[in-house]
């Protein structure tokens, strides 16, 4: 019992958009880690960072990613710091899931999220921040991956096939 495919990577590497395409194309259902989280909490993420903290959210995220590897016939997307924690990490390496870290550069990914007030960890020099995000996070993302997808020049339909391919 276990997701079919999880998508990781950070923020607005389109974990989402491939995640719920590639669920379509295998008639899954598609979860989200961010939304099941501001369904529980009945508030968008950055508020939850806002008025209860980093540390609350993680602990609710480790709790919701637990509860989503349990989840059969399902395509997961994780939050980009989803899978940080050791017990995140030995979590999803234990599952029999697909792991898919999709890559992009900093280049690709501003215009995507705009650096905009919605994205917590990038209030101050967002630009910046990303880079050092990415720079701790990369060996995580890559150490847990069954499959490292570079975004940077390809459709949302290449990078689904490439993901279709491999769980064929």
């Amino acid at each position: 019992m276990a997701p079919r495919a999880i998508f990781i990577g950070p923020m607005g590497s389109g974990k989402s958009t491939i995640g719920k395409a590639v669920a379509k194309s295998l008639k899954l259902t598609f979860r989200d880690t961010d939304t099941e989280i501001e369904k529980i909490e009945k508030m968008p993420v950055s508020q939850i960072f806002l008025d209860k903290g980093e540390e609350y959210f993680r602990s609710v995220e480790r709790k919701v990613l637990r509860q989503e590897l349990l989840s059969d016939e399902t395509v997961l997307a994780l939050g980009g710091g989803a899978p940080l924690s050791m017990d995140a990490q030995s979590a999803l390496r234990a599952s029999s899931s697909k792991v898919f870290y999709l890559d992009i550069s900093l280049a690709s990914v501003a215009p995507r999220i705009g650096f905009n007030r919605d994205r917590p960890l990038l209030l101050t020099n967002p630009r910046g921040q990303w880079q050092t995000l990415m720079e701790q996070r990369r060996p995580i993302y890559e150490s847990i991956a069954d499959l490292v997808i570079d975004v940077n020049h390809k459709s949302e339909r290449e990078v689904v096939r490439e993901v279709l391919e491999v769980l064929a």
